[in-house]
């Protein structure tokens, strides 16, 4: 029976397949019983194993095992592919108790036993189904991270294998051929060097060792440790003998994917074992760029002063592994060192550091707005007051606060040990105090906004804040004239528009609107903007941004807290557009004087964990049309009301747009926002509004 969702063409090749297959069993059948196997009918055999294996391969390599280009689901992938094959020869052994002898001895091997044929198609058949697996798992390994040249190698080497099992089917026929695949005259020397020379090439292509964590490189050693024998006794002559008996072209490819296996491993496990021991480096790194994160959440969500600094110098302690751990704030006016937070520290040490001169380790920082790394406390005379605070500091390291080009702080960390940091600590935390800089002084503002006009000086801050984070200027792109504006209501909110520059003729447009209102959209707007430019430059399409863009907002945002968002790229070299919409408004499109709704599926960020989201997630493709007309807008545009309280609407917005023939970009967005605020007169806005509005002037031929 076909599988599942598969079109009339796949139907019809999945058809013939089986039947190739079934064929050729009773072909084999028939030869036994009559003792004689013609060469003429060898030829159309081997082609009809071909045919099949090659058609169930192409199913494989569209399974969600091929697909995924997770890591650590590629190595749970190989691992159980390999296991296949195991469990493939040994059930091969199990299934097959009987046995008749009277074959003729004129025929191949093949054909000495009933036995020896069920044997050889079985595991011809469904050993190689893993195998072709396990080959798209390697490929898909080698290619990770790597250059054009890889994968023109990796197809070289399968050019290779195929001048290789043609020249054995021209040398051999029907006969029984060198299966021992190590190669007898020159040219099946010069053949096997060559896929064995690529194979090794091939190997060194290890790059996603790279990104496992130090518990991930364990596992996936001890799991290449386990499958390693398996692999080397898979490439050994004797495993394949059957195989090749059964189909010569068949043989030689698994005994190909066997020693690719074998080699591949090896060296994958060189490579964990001279990676394990960095490992714990790159976790740390990890660590250290989580910790920068939260410390950019803390900008984002809290506005405490108090609680902030308290966030830094636990932060710090965590991050470095810190014996001891304080922050000192300078007062403007009077240039006193007050110590606001610290860890590690008792009340008397505290105390201590109060009473010290004011000529001490602070105020060098303070004068050559400099950090400083010493593992050597006693030895060095800046830090000669701290020798009589605590003698067991021999570690130290001292960060500057600069805001304004002034220092308003010191951030220190501290160990018990000599040479306890070293100069990427100081960088990492120089790049920590730098955010922290920036968390101390916007709470500071904030604080002093409360403190003047409460309420309504901190939604004037947040209102500035998101102005800045708007487009100052359209983009200019050949071929697309863009324009787009935002209104803001009394109330702040979450509206965001960008566009992503992907090249000279290639543009991404985004927009966006948080849910909720006031300061915390706002902010979550800020980190929304931070996360797409960073997202843009690791994605190639509309849909795997938005999916980008899920992973990290889900697990840092509180399941209160959504976020619509639409994203496309105009490409101009394709002369296309792609399409995401992340449960937004639907994107307006007029063409040829008609308005079409593109309402592709999906739902707002940071609703759901990552599968479900992706799942639903659709992308549109479009064709780039001289004329055509794009409007993008948040939902304050047809929720806007009139002093009836009635909306504005869709309705109204798809009939203005179908009369606006021939307008460029800015005269189109001129003639929405004048009608919409024609219509709701003086009524007080409820919601902001942004648009977008895109226009194709011109397309490549």
């Amino acid at each position: 029976m076909a599988p599942k969702h598969m079109k009339k063409w796949d139907v019809f090749l999945f058809i013939v397949s089986v039947a190739f297959l079934i064929f050729t069993l009773i072909i084999d059948v028939a030869f036994y019983y009559n003792h004689t196997y013609p060469t003429n009918v060898y030829g159309l055999r081997e082609f009809m194993l071909v045919f099949s294996l090659a058609y169930f391969g192409n199913l494989i390599s569209r399974q969600r095992y091929i697909q995924e280009k997770n890591i650590l689901f590629k190595l749970k992938s190989l691992f159980f592919a390999v296991l296949g094959v195991y469990l493939t020869i040994a059930i091969s052994k199990l299934i097959l108790p009987f046995s008749l002898s009277f074959a003729s001895t004129d025929l191949p091997p093949l054909f000495s036993s009933l036995k020896s044929l069920a044997h050889s198609a079985f595991i011809s058949f469904f050993a190689t189904l893993f195998l072709i697996a396990i080959l798209f798992i390697l490929r898909d390994l080698i290619f990770y991270k790597s250059k054009k040249n890889t994968r023109r190698l990796f197809a070289f080497s399968l050019v290779l294998l195929g001048v290789y099992i043609l020249y054995e089917h021209i040398r051999f026929g029907a006969a029984s051929p060198d299966w021992s695949f190590q190669g007898h005259d020159t040219v099946e020397w010069i053949l096997v060097g060559g896929m064995l020379a690529s194979m090794i090439l091939l190997s060194f292509r290890t790059a996603w060792v790279n990104y496992l964590n130090k518990k991930q490189k364990i596992v996936a050693f001890w799991a290449g440790v386990f499958i390693l024998p398996g692999a080397i006794a898979l490439s050994r002559d004797s495993t394949y003998q059957s195989i090749y008996y059964f189909s010569l072209t068949i043989g030689a490819f698994d005994a190909y994917v066997a020693y690719f296996l074998y080699i591949y491993i090896s060296f994958s496990l060189v490579s964990l074992l001279l990676h394990l021991p960095t490992a714990s480096i790159f976790d740390k790194k990890m660590n250290e760029i989580a910790s920068l994160h939260n410390l950019s959440r803390v900008i984002s969500s809290v506005l405490d002063y108090n609680t902030i600094v308290r966030k830094v110098t636990e932060l710090t302690s965590e991050v470095l592994q810190t014996d001891f751990c304080w922050l000192e704030m300078l007062n403007e006016k009077s240039d006193e060192v007050a110590i606001v937070s610290q860890r590690g520290l008792t009340d008397f040490d505290v105390q201590k550091l109060r009473r010290r001169p004011k000529d001490g380790l602070t105020n060098w920082i303070v004068s050559h707005r400099e950090s400083v790394l010493i593992n050597e406390v006693p030895k060095d005379a800046r830090a000669r007051n701290l020798r009589f605070w605590r003698r067991e500091c021999h570690s130290l390291l001292g960060i500057p606060l600069i805001s304004k080009n002034r220092v308003i702080g010191v951030l220190y960390a501290g160990k018990k040990e000599e040479f306890g940091f070293d100069h990427e600590d100081r960088e990492m935390l120089q790049a920590f105090a730098n955010q922290a800089t920036v968390a101390l002084e916007n709470a500071k503002l904030v604080q002093e906004s409360i403190e003047k006009e409460r309420l309504a000086q901190e939604l004037r801050v947040a209102h500035d804040t998101q102005l800045k984070l708007l487009p100052k200027k359209m983009p200019t792109v050949p071929g697309l004239e863009v324009d787009g504006l935002c209104i803001t209501a009394n109330e702040v909110g979450g509206d965001y528009y960008g566009f992503i520059p992907l090249g000279e003729e290639k543009l991404g447009v985004a927009i966006g609107d948080v849910s909720g209102k006031g300061i915390s959209a706002a902010f979550f707007m800020a980190e929304l903007k931070g996360i797409l430019e960073a997202s843009s430059g690791m994605s190639n399409s509309a849909k795997e941004l938005l999916v980008q863009m899920n992973k990290v907002l889900y697990p840092n945002t509180d399941r209160q807290t959504f976020i619509s968002f639409v994203y496309a790229i105009f490409d101009r070299q394709k002369r296309e557009i792609t399409l995401s919409r992340a449960g937004h408004c639907p994107v307006l499109r007029r063409s040829e004087g008609r308005v079409e709704i593109l309402r592709p599926e999906g739902m707002a960020l940071a609703l759901e964990k990552g599968p479900l989201f992706e799942k639903i997630l659709e992308e549109v493709r479009l064709p780039l049309i001289p004329g055509d007309v794009y409007v993008f807008y948040t939902d304050g545009l047809p929720e806007a009301r009139n002093e009836k309280g009635e909306e504005f609407g869709d309705e109204r917005l798809i009939h203005l747009l179908e009369n606006l023939d021939g307008l460029p970009a800015e005269a189109v967005r001129e003639r929405i926002v004048s009608e919409v605020l024609d219509f709701i007169g003086k009524t007080k806005p409820h919601d902001d509004l942004s648009l977008l509005v895109v226009r194709v002037t011109d397309v490549p031929k």
